[in-house]
């Protein structure tokens, strides 16, 4: 049975919503005794600070924009372990974020303010991209997304990370949550997406991969692009524009050093050596109501593989890849209205992903029912937020996604 762990991004912004500090809630939240502080190096010169907090089964992290908080659970066993490891970790968040007249949103960036270096965390890494990528890299200091680690073995890596490339705009279909952000409306349901297509898009770390990938060597290969970050000896962190394949001409081989040039690439799947998973990415966070929607779709995708990969490819055909790469972009833009690439194609789709649900046996296809509402509706929380924002500008918004202390305890 395969096993699942979440890292839910979540947007932490002033009552009229500014992003914030939220390091400011480590204090109030390490009231709690199962919770320690965890430190990190900042810039040269600069002091260690904490970035982050760790318990038994979730942790909080500081994410690239100081406005934004990164829960990370424990690896469960069915998604409604993990759904009450989120809960209480939620829970606890809004409770401290309240107290400081702050609010907590269900949703995948940061709507009022603009990616900018005022706002960028002070880690030694972070600072370091930035120094490699200029202006493009404060873009991560907005988003907010949902991602969901499911298990892979060895045998299946390659097969497993094409799959997760290609139904990449199935996910950002149903579950794209970022049109507003700057205060102003985006051309596109999933702005985090949108965006990120064009950072840097020949060196393909975000989005779809170009091509199904042949082998690992054929993935290694094509990851093997600028490095950014190189590890010193010592913990330096410094910038680096070569390709990895040189650096391992010059170094040899480097393990660590692969894992930690594995980190920064991007793509909507992508695999997790140090876990021995495949990280769903492209899901922005949810409205609270729905919270577990991307995760339950992610793990019936997966779980659904033998079923829905050959049917992708028998619908569509020899051209099936640059046809998922256009609905791809379709979906990013419009969500639930996107032209589908053949009739009924998500229902067929939603369908085997629920029966794959329903033969792990823990009722987690329960889960999906507010993905067949949006499906009958062909409207994601993304359509929704727009329709809000039209209509009530960002109080609406702010209101529809905040995510309330009493909010968290009825689910």
């Amino acid at each position: 049975m395969r096993t699942v762990g979440r890292e839910a991004e979540f947007p932490i912004v002033s009552a009229s919503g500014e992003a914030v500090d939220s390091r400011r809630l480590w204090q109030t939240l390490l009231t709690h005794p199962d919770l320690e502080p965890e430190y990190g190096a900042g810039p040269p010169g600069q002091r260690d600070f904490i970035v982050g907090l760790k318990g038994p089964n979730y942790s909080y992290a500081l994410e690239v924009g100081l406005g934004t908080i990164e829960i990370s659970t424990r690896p469960c066993q069915h998604l409604y372990e993990l759904q009450e490891i989120m809960q209480e970790a939620v829970s606890r968040l809004v409770s401290a974020a309240t107290r400081a007249g702050w609010r907590v949103l269900g949703y995948g960036i940061q709507p009022l303010t603009p990616p900018q270096l005022r706002i960028l965390s002070p880690k030694q890494r972070y600072v370091s991209l930035y120094r490699a990528m200029a202006d493009p890299w404060l873009w991560y200091t907005v988003t907010a997304a949902d991602q969901l680690h499911v298990a892979i073995g060895r045998e299946e890596m390659v097969r497993m990370l094409n799959y997760g490339s290609l139904i990449t705009p199935v996910v950002i279909a149903f579950c794209a949550n970022s049109p507003i952000y700057a205060g102003k409306e985006s051309p596109y349901c999933s702005a985090r997406e949108g965006v990120m297509a064009s950072i840097r898009a020949n060196e393909h770390r975000h989005g779809m991969l170009p091509r199904p990938m042949c082998d690992l060597a054929d993935f290694f290969a094509t990851i093997s692009q600028a490095t950014y970050l190189i590890a010193r000896a010592g913990g330096e962190i410094v910038p680096s524009s070569i390709p990895f394949t040189e650096y391992l001409r010059a170094h040899g081989a480097d393990y660590p050093a692969f894992l930690f040039h594995e980190h920064y690439i991007w793509n909507s799947a992508r695999l997790r050596t140090a876990y021995g998973t495949l990280e769903m990415r492209p899901a922005c966070q949810q409205p609270w109501s729905e919270t577990m929607a991307a995760a339950a779709l992610n793990l019936g995708l997966i779980e659904a593989e033998p079923s829905i990969h050959p049917m992708i490819m028998d619908v569509l055909g020899e051209t099936y890849w640059a046809q998922m790469q256009t609905y791809h972009q379709q979906a990013i833009r419009y969500g639930l209205d996107a032209p589908q690439p053949a009739p009924d194609f998500l229902e067929r789709i939603l369908t085997l992903a629920e029966t794959a649900l329903t033969a792990r046996g823990f009722g987690e296809e329960r889960l999906l029912t507010p993905l067949w509402r949006r499906l009958e509706r062909r409207q994601n929380p993304a359509q929704r937020a727009r329709l809000i924002f039209r209509r009530e500008g960002m109080a609406g918004l702010l209101n529809y996604t905040t995510i309330r202390p009493g909010e968290v305890r009825r689910q």
